[in-house]
């Protein structure tokens, strides 16, 4: 009976294989040096995603008591907690210290929401359509951690440094938050831990860690895709007869995509609409909504100097690959933009029972100390999914769940951190 449900799967994976390289042909089988018509681009509907869906926290921390911190990335009740939460009425903001913080940050019977990184205030009330009011000189203040305390009923924002907040008082029903964050069996926490002596303030997982590694099958998005999701103009596009796709039209927008390595590079005049100080959330999540789902679930995960990265996500940790693959980067510089990303997303999971075992966080920072790594210049540590190749077939990949270390801005692998400070490449 098991060989018959072997069989069975091993067939329909090779349909759907054999499907997608149909698909794949029929992508390719592009336009070479003339015009590319409205009618040739015509697709379905795409499901606009919006800035709810993609601004999310993305860790949990539940300090059950003064001596046990848990840690979760179940989506699910990430975004269930968040969701009730910003329900809660807020008011009496005031301005915190570092040391109300640390007090706080330390407190039992409370959770810490965490986003990948910091986010403007002002940005983050108008996604949610938040109704509160601060100082006007923290209007634009920038946070990346909720912290919730259940004995006090207080809410606090907090900056990546934990040296300033602002605390509200809140009203709501914490009841039923409390319920999914006590829910341990069904959030999988892991033990962590937070003392001062932590790098970067992070927590530290105290024992290993054992993950399941992923396998996805992939599809090559049609150049049509990016087209008409970054082109102001797609209805009279231009293509030059090369091996990659180069498409352009009179207004200046160009988009390129390289055959052997799948990247996509969109560069063009970027249509702003929003007013205010931080609008280049809004003004660039254009290219992000109009891509709807097709390149699978995509995060807000960092900002810096008029540059966006998005990330997919699996499981709650995020993708890293090679050639822009897993991520969408946007950056915009003298109201140009340039929009980098990957034709190859991941779509199907393939069953798999394979697991990989990481190393404590503790044992990690000794491993980076040891290979002489600065871990003064290290911004941020945390688990990962790198996209490797299936050796199988290049219609899957695996999703091998390693550790990530961001040092100097830059966000490696251990191994590749440590191999290139041996050669001197990321000092």
């Amino acid at each position: 009976m098991n060989q018959l449900i072997e069989r069975v799967i091993k067939t329909s994976l090779i349909m759907m294989i054999l499907l997608s390289l149909f698909l794949s042909w029929k992508i390719w089988t592009k336009p070479a040096n003339r015009s590319v018509s409205e009618k040739e681009n015509n697709s379905e509907l795409v499901q606009m995603k919006k800035m709810s869906e993609v601004y999310v926290p993305t860790k949990l921390f539940y300090h059950k008591s003064k001596n046990e911190f848990l840690t979760s990335s179940k989506e699910n009740t990430l975004l269930d907690i968040h969701n009730k939460l910003i329900k809660f009425e807020m008011k009496n903001s005031k301005i915190m210290d570092e040391k109300s913080i640390k007090e706080m940050l330390f407190s039992d019977n409370s959770f810490n929401l965490l986003y990948p990184n910091e986010l403007p205030l002002s940005v983050y009330k108008d996604i949610y359509r938040l109704e509160f009011d601060v100082a006007k000189e923290y209007e634009d203040f920038r946070f990346n951690r909720l912290i919730y305390s259940f004995d006090k009923e207080e809410l606090f924002l907090v900056n990546a440094k934990l040296t300033t907040g602002i605390k509200f008082s809140t009203k709501g029903d914490s009841n039923s938050i409390k319920e999914l964050v006590e829910n341990e069996k069904k959030n999988n926490y892991s033990p962590v831990k937070l003392s001062e002596e932590n790098i970067a303030g992070i927590y530290y997982l105290t024992d290993d860690v054992k993950l399941k590694t992923y396998s996805y099958m992939v599809a090559t998005q049609s150049f049509t895709t990016f087209s008409k999701a970054f082109f102001e103009q797609s209805n009279d596009l231009y293509s030059n007869d090369t091996e990659n796709v180069n498409l352009s039209n009179g207004e200046g927008e160009s988009l390129t995509i390289q055959s052997e390595t799948g990247e996509v590079t969109y560069v063009g005049k970027l249509n702003s609409t929003s007013a205010g100080t931080n609008t280049l959330y809004q003004d660039t999540f254009q290219y992000v909504e109009n891509l709807g789902n097709s390149l699978g679930t995509l995060r807000y995960f960092d900002d810096k100097e008029g540059n966006i990265t998005y990330r997919n996500y699996v499981d709650g940790f995020p993708v890293f690959g090679s050639d822009i693959k897993g991520r969408l980067e946007i950056m915009v510089q003298n109201k140009r933009v340039l929009v980098r990303t990957n034709q190859e997303a991941i779509q199907i999971p393939i069953p798999s029972d394979e697991t990989v075992t990481l190393m404590s966080t503790d044992k990690l920072m000794n491993k980076l100390v040891e290979n002489g790594v600065d871990i003064s210049l290290v911004e941020d540590a945390q688990i990962g999914y790198e996209w490797q190749t299936n050796q199988e077939t290049k219609q899957a990949v695996d999703l091998v769940p390693t550790w990530y270390v961001k040092y100097k801005n830059v966000w490696y692998s251990d191994e590749k951190l440590i191999k290139d400070i041996v050669k001197g490449g990321a000092e």
